[in-house]
């Protein structure tokens, strides 16, 4: 009986001791709390080389882990080629997700969304048919809708409505520059004055262009017309231009090109 106690109590302290002491696997010479080496080549004694300390794992008395290195600085590190990979990572939300990226050290960092960053999101629209006569029957301060077609659009949440020729926008700053080309021939026909209704909160801001042509000939005159806005979500936004008060065109309409008139839009941020 007194050796089967002696035995116990030995067995005892032993588990004790092992609780409260450094843990090593396939190594006699643990780093930190606990090492794994994998490819058991740590050496007796001494903290192991940059290569051998490859294949191990440890967690130090503070906490943090290694995984290829055994002194780890944050609450994971991880050392090595390529280190890490994420398989069957889920779709995110360019609107609300959180961009990642890796600082000079190798430390993880969240930099914001990327309406926050206000890195250009764009949406291209373009008419695929002539439009003949266009804005004959308009007047000075008329205008008439456009009919163009998605060409590329990478704004989260905004929509197009094709029969009524409508962007509906998510809130956000925007970028629209709507490019136009066009022919005209009429008698006394040489200055083409146009303008485009801009969306701005929850109105709308004009803004003119004027180009000049020859007159009786078949004359090219084209421009672009560029405006910086804010829209609040759910604005709904018709495609159109109009005839502004500085030509002096009647009679026919001008010939309004196709694939050559466009409308660009960037989200520009938040």
């Amino acid at each position: 009986m007194k050796q089967k106690f002696i035995c116990t109590l030995v067995l005892l302290l032993s588990n004790c001791t092992f609780l409260f002491s450094q843990v090593g696997i396939q190594t006699t010479n643990p780093q930190g709390v606990f090492n794994i080496d994998a490819a058991k080549d740590n050496p007796a004694t001494g903290v192991p080389s940059a290569a051998q300390q490859a294949n191990d794992v440890a967690v130090t008395f503070s906490g943090n882990m290694g995984i290829g290195i055994t002194e780890p600085t944050n609450k994971l590190h991880i050392n090595g080629t390529d280190p890490l990979r994420l398989q069957g990572v889920s779709t995110g939300n360019t609107t609300t997700d959180h961009l990642v990226v890796i600082d000079s050290t190798g430390v993880i960092k969240n930099i914001g969304t990327l309406g926050g960053l206000s890195i250009p999101n764009p949406a291209v629209f373009r008419l695929e048919n002539d439009q003949s006569n266009f804005l004959q029957s308009q007047g000075a301060g008329g205008s008439q809708a456009v009919p163009m077609s998605v060409v590329k659009n990478t704004i989260p949440g905004m929509s197009y409505n094709a029969g009524a020729n409508t962007i509906t926008f998510p809130a956000g700053t925007y970028q629209i520059t709507f490019v136009y080309e066009a022919t005209h021939n009429a008698t006394g026909c040489t200055i083409s004055s146009y303008f485009v209704d801009f969306p701005l909160n929850n109105t709308n801001s004009r803004v003119h262009n004027t180009a000049a042509h020859s007159q009786g000939v078949a004359s090219n005159h084209g421009g672009t017309i560029t405006y910086a806005t804010t829209i609040p979500a759910n604005r709904t936004w018709k495609i159109a231009l109009g005839r502004g008060q500085s030509g002096n065109c009647s009679g026919a309409g001008m010939q309004l090109i196709a694939r050559s008139t466009q409308v660009l839009v960037y989200r520009i941020g938040d």
